[in-house]
């Protein structure tokens, strides 16, 4: 399980992320706790048995307290992970903002409030942990324009806050995804960060998300006519999937069942994706922080899925696995390649 071989010799880079939060699912400025950090050290042996290379993207809250980080660090220590950036604006300083849902999504504050903390979230990993983190996910998936140049100016090197195919609109004015590639690509301050950029210092790479059918962007369409406000009394996005029609899924032991993982990996590489990310929230590891493991018994299914998710993932293809700033590098090269080869 834990054999790597080289992507050129048909295979797929494989990243794992695991958003590194505080206990608190519901926003909170204030009484915000850590308890689900400690849970890291079974994780990380987990992973080195795995031989997964994990990216915890981690947040001030962490960052800031002297024992999540300690553990943090020994996870990292025992498995080879990477600290990247995870920027949750309700209780990242400064906090000048008011405290409305509205004002959770980053990409909704001003564009020098975005800088402000995401320098200050920056500095505190740097001190905390002696790293210069690269990659960055925006908390609730908020990224937008002006946290782009944003990123650059703070040295990251890659975003991974897309998710492709799914709309945060309706969630407190989050941003929407619904177009956006599936595949990796640049991102060019302040223009939309679903449109490739031709050049560009940052490198996106999507959560990986689609659908049980080919082509996506047919079910793409078919799922945003069901999902239509006036038509939602009749529930008929959950009938298609009942109905074996068409689900959309999402790469993460939270919110699919290891069948539809696998079903998504192998329609994602029909169509030449090399690079899948499974992820899920840090809350998950402990039991009753998150709304995907209730009991103990929900967080060993979690871990389950995963191990027979890459079990069933090796034996679709041969695997590498990587960090995802090792990804960027790897994909970045790629892109250059493609690009002067005309």
């Amino acid at each position: 399980m834990s054999e790597r071989r080289a992507p050129c010799s048909g295979g797929v880079l494989l990243l794992v992320s695991i958003d590194t939060e505080e206990d608190n699912w519901h926003r909170s400025r204030h009484d915000v706790t850590l308890e689900n950090i400690g849970e890291l050290r079974q994780l990380a042996a987990f992973f080195k048995r795995l031989g997964v290379r994990p990216t915890y993207f981690t947040t001030y809250q962490v960052a800031a307290d002297s024992r999540a980080a300690d553990v943090l660090k020994e996870a990292c220590a025992t498995g080879g992970g990477e600290i990247a950036a995870h920027l949750h604006p309700w209780n990242t300083p400064p906090l000048t903002e008011t405290f409305v849902p509205r004002n959770s999504m980053l990409a909704n504050l001003p564009a020098d409030l975005q800088l402000a903390k995401l320098r200050r979230l920056t500095g505190a990993l740097q001190e905390t942990f002696q790293v210069t983190p690269r990659a960055f996910r925006a908390g609730r998936y908020g990224l937008g324009p002006d946290t782009v140049p944003a990123l650059l100016f703070c040295g990251y090197r890659v975003d991974s806050s897309v998710m492709p195919f799914v709309s945060w609109e309706e969630v407190d004015g989050g941003p929407s995804f619904v177009d956006a590639p599936i595949t990796a690509y640049r991102l060019a301050p302040d223009d939309d960060v679903i449109f490739p950029a031709c050049e560009g210092g940052l490198i996106e790479i999507p959560l990986s998300c689609g659908f049980s059918r080919r082509p996506f962007n047919l079910w793409a369409r078919m799922r945003g006519v069901l999902a239509m406000r006036a038509l939602r009394p009749l529930h008929l996005v959950g009938l298609a999937s009942r109905m074996g029609l068409f689900q959309r899924i999402v790469l993460s032991p939270e919110l699919a069942s290891v069948a539809e993982m696998l079903t998504l990996s192998r329609r994602l590489l029909e169509q030449g994706i090399r690079h899948l990310q499974l992820s899920w929230h840090s809350p998950s590891l402990k039991p009753g922080l998150s709304p995907f493991t209730a009991t103990a018994a929900d967080v060993a299914r979690l871990y389950a899925s995963v191990q027979a998710y890459l079990e069933g993932l090796s034996r679709m293809t041969p695997l590498t696995f990587v960090t995802v700033s090792e990804a960027g590098a790897v994909l970045a090269q790629q892109m250059l390649a493609r690009s002067a080869g005309g």
